[in-house]
């Protein structure tokens, strides 16, 4: 009975409505119900949520639109969690797997507590071009969001994700070698390989506060665009490694690289005719860089100026001649003024967060006007093996922390001068039996103090010897007197 009454009251319901309408229609004046309409109709508007769609297509005017790159690497990285269908890739040099939405499948974005909905979308547009018709997907992706988020999505959002994408770009990039050559057929300086040197800061064999401080001033580098910006100087930074041969500096190096994730770019100088093509070669490098030049001293004569003048007459014997105030190797015409105006010249400043990393094993071969601040910033001295740099090979080898005859080497790295290099090749040829592995390193360096000390005995002899020349020419002298 309760259920018939229900259905009863809503027919009366129903039916008072549909009365009123009638009369409203029939019994008011058509401007008054044409007002009402509007009433009724912005009441309902308003109540309703604005909402704000912007499309970015992939094309615009048949360029490609950067913007639309960016979205899909940015929703790449967070649409995995909340698409229902996904389409999987990897692209040509990427590390990593990418995810894309599907046709109409949507993704709701959070960004500083603001809700914003995205969504891709194909259509097929039909194009004429000489009286063909042809058609092709436009591909876009849309954004909505309530219009009150309309100043903070053009202000903040749209540019974050535009840094949020290259951030993933470069993350993701397969990273590169490069080396500087003739120019091709196709002009191009430089040629690439993978880079794919395992070297970090973990397996490097350096002393481990040296290691923080280079890390600590890595890190102080790339984080300080605006203070270089605010300074007027270009951003970028010299480093020289300089040590005996096999104690790391090209280890060290990758180290860098790969700690940085920055592609190398590893110039010959014997391969550049001129300061010209020097130049170019800079220009050609990218940001996020490090630009080696290995063996400085032996590519060029960069020598101390001052020193070159008193043994001008010895310089004419020398590979590198000069000539016009430049030094000629092998066809090379690159100048001191060259190299410097290419560490710290004007040209120097074409793109930025580059460092520059020289080597030598001679630094004191170097010209002072190369070795200055703002050209070679930061020197880096890698010597022989110590007890620090020798436990690091040790973990890296042999596996171990901790040996039984780890005190007697300790007491023999001291006096022995043996590279990170040379520790290295004899633990790779027993790296399967640990206490052979340290034997032998233990015998190598009885060896060497053998040598030393026959080295010296040696000297002693000759220095004794010299001094008996002596003796007897000045008796000989004052019997002649």
């Amino acid at each position: 009975m309760d259920f018939l009454m229900d259905w009863k009251s809503m027919g009366s319901l129903f039916a008072t409505i549909m009365f009123i309408r009638t009369a409203v229609r029939d019994f008011l004046p058509p401007e008054v119900n044409q007002a009402l309409k509007r009433f009724f109709s912005y009441i309902f508007n308003y109540l309703q949520p604005k909402l704000v769609t912007i499309l970015i297509e992939e094309f615009d005017n048949s360029y490609n639109n950067e913007l639309y790159d960016s979205v899909q690497c940015y929703l790449s990285s967070k649409c995995f969690s909340s698409a229902q269908v996904l389409k999987l890739s990897k692209p040509k040099n990427s590390k990593n797997l990418t995810f894309t939405m599907d046709t109409n499948q949507s993704f709701e974005d959070n960004f500083d507590g603001f809700k914003l909905n995205w969504s891709f979308h194909t259509v097929e547009k039909k194009t004429s071009d000489l009286g063909f018709s042809r058609s092709h997907e436009n591909r876009y992706f849309q954004l909505s969001f309530h219009t009150r988020f309309k100043d903070m999505v053009h202000s903040s959002y749209l540019p974050h994700i535009i840094k949020e994408a290259e951030i993933i770009k470069f993350k993701n990039r397969e990273r590169k070698l490069y080396t500087n050559r003739s120019a091709d057929e196709n002009g191009r300086l430089w040629s690439s390989v993978p880079f794919t040197h395992p070297s970090t800061f973990d397996t490097v064999a350096i002393d481990p506060i040296l290691k923080k401080e280079i890390k600590d001033d890595l890190m102080k580098f790339v984080n300080r665009r605006d203070f270089y910006t605010r300074v007027g100087r270009a951003w970028k930074r010299g480093y020289l490694l300089y040590g005996p041969p096999g104690t790391g500096k090209t280890s060290l190096i990758a180290s860098i690289a790969n700690f940085l994730e920055f592609d190398i770019y590893d110039l010959e100088l014997t391969a550049v005719s001129s300061n010209s093509q020097l130049r170019k070669l800079l220009i050609s490098t990218t940001s996020k860089s490090v630009i080696v030049v290995e063996d400085i001293d032996c590519s060029l004569d960069l020598s101390d100026r001052k020193k070159k003048d008193m043994n001008r007459e010895d310089d004419k014997m020398n590979v590198n001649k000069i000539k016009n105030g430049q030094y000629s190797t092998f066809g090379s015409s690159v100048s001191l003024s060259g190299v410097l105006n290419f560490v710290d010249g004007l040209w120097s400043s074409c793109g930025g967060e580059r460092l520059i990393i020289f080597t030598t094993n001679h630094k004191e071969k170097l010209d002072v006007a190369l070795l200055r601040p703002g050209r070679m910033d930061k020197h880096i001295n890698l010597s022989f093996c110590d007890t620090e740099s020798f436990k690091i090979l040790m973990r890296n080898y042999l596996e171990i922390e901790e040996h039984e005859i780890m005190k007697e080497v300790e007491e023999m790295l001291g006096l022995v001068k043996m590279t990170p290099a040379d520790v290295a090749e004899i633990f790779m040829s027993c790296d399967e039996d640990v206490d052979m592995g340290m034997r032998n390193v233990v015998e190598e360096m009885k060896k060497r103090l053998r040598s030393i000390k026959e080295e010296s005995k040696e000297e002693m002899k000759k220095d004794v010897e010299e001094d008996l020349i002596i003796e007897e020419k000045f008796e000989k002298e004052e019997e002649d007197a």
